[in-house]
């Protein structure tokens, strides 16, 4: 299920099961991988996310300017994970150690 951010404000369950958490992950949360990305965010909560799944179609809206300076619509793996990352210079990208989807998206909640 996608929660987008009127979703979170409209449903008190998962806004304060967000507010109360620690750590918010999503290990190849397919659609929701931006979701917990965006509410990490907005709710300031350190997050890890290893995403896997595109969805291009599912999602139109995602785009990314290309080493170019070219607006390109994320239909990649390596797209998705670039676009997630420019959604906040904090964010870190790490390879793991292990074959297959293996890349981690994360910030460590702080501010500064």
């Amino acid at each position: 299920m996608y929660f987008d951010e009127v979703s979170i404000e409209k449903n008190f369950e998962l806004r304060n099961a967000i507010s109360n958490a620690s750590l918010l992950i999503g290990m190849h949360a397919d659609s929701a991988t931006e979701a917990i990305v965006d509410a990490a965010l907005k709710f300031r909560k350190p997050f890890v996310v290893v995403p896997c799944c595109v969805f291009p179609t599912f999602f139109p809206q995602r785009k990314i300017i290309d080493s170019n300076g070219k607006i390109t619509n994320v239909r990649t793996y390596d797209q998705f994970c670039r676009y997630l990352l420019q959604k906040d210079n904090r964010f870190v990208m790490e390879t793991l150690p292990f074959e297959g989807r293996n890349i981690a998206i994360w910030w460590d909640g702080n501010v500064a």
